[in-house]
């Protein structure tokens, strides 16, 4: 009756991209949080558009673009 329970290569891989997913998910959460909070320092004056950009190895003019969608 009793047996080793046998997995599928199929449910392997299966298993293998959902641990993927959700760490990129939470890569991608933490970046987005990591923007909103230098979109709002750079609205607070406390850091300046160029700063933030290097912060994201961006040009100012990308960062520029995000500040915009932003408000």
């Amino acid at each position: 009756m009793g047996g080793d329970i046998l997995e599928l290569p199929s449910e392997k891989l299966i298993k293998k991209a959902k641990r993927e997913g959700r760490k990129e998910g939470e890569q991608k959460g933490e970046q987005k949080g990591g923007i909103k909070m230098l979109i709002s320092l750079v609205k607070k004056g406390t850091i300046s558009i160029a700063q933030a950009a290097d912060q994201l190895g961006e040009s100012e003019e990308t960062f520029s673009a995000r500040l915009a969608k932003a408000k």
